[in-house]
């Protein structure tokens, strides 16, 4: 019996880095995506058994980017990651054209909701992802990462967050995007010089 596609996503977190990634990469040519009378998005997959919530996938995807950040992701990751940004997003596009249809039309209504306030704030996989907020994640770098490989070459732009720690103290932390083609710059560099080095095998 085939496993379930719910639980095969919902253990996709628990893979290392690259492998949690990549899991996202190989199931998505099997994908067919649905839209339940409730605006729920769901996907099913021929080489599991039955549905999941697309948004389970969508969550996984973007706790990737910010891992890809945090665990100071290496470059090949870090644009395996990237490779799907285009791809999820006109997933869920295709999606949302269908339920802004049903919901037109009164085939699908949406079940009430008792959160309030943005949806991208509030981190929702859908509107994020539809609004193209996923763009790119893969290449944001605490800056000492950045400095280390690039120094004080220009940046694809940059972002500060601020919290309050356990304390009461005000935190911060700015991160720096990488472009794409400096992460693509890197990789090669970075495999020319490990080619020049002699075997020690």
């Amino acid at each position: 019996m085939a496993p379930q596609l719910q639980a095969h996503i919902d253990e996709m977190h628990n893979l290392p880095l690259h492998e949690a990634i990549q899991s996202v990469v190989d199931i998505f040519p099997g994908l067919e995506g649905s839209v339940s009378p409730k605006c729920q998005y769901l996907i099913k997959h021929p080489d599991y058994e039955g549905e999941a919530d697309l948004n389970a996938l969508g969550k996984h995807f973007l706790t990737c980017g910010k891992r890809c950040t945090t665990e100071h992701a290496p470059f090949k990751t870090r644009l395996l990651h990237q490779s799907l940004d285009d791809r999820i997003a006109d997933f869920y596009g295709d999606l949302y054209t269908i339920m802004t249809e049903g919901y037109k039309n009164g085939t699908m209504v949406p079940e009430p909701s008792e959160d309030r306030g943005c949806a991208c704030c509030r981190g929702d996989p859908d509107a994020t992802i539809l609004a193209r907020f996923h763009d790119g994640k893969a290449f944001l770098y605490e800056e000492q990462d950045y400095r280390d490989i690039w120094g004080d070459e220009k940046n694809h732009g940059s972002c500060t967050t601020g919290w309050t720690d356990e304390n009461g103290v005000q935190q911060s932390k700015y991160e720096i995007y990488a472009s794409k083609e400096q992460v693509e710059e890197a990789l090669k560099a970075a495999e020319e010089l490990q080619a020049q080095v002699p075997s020690r095998l």
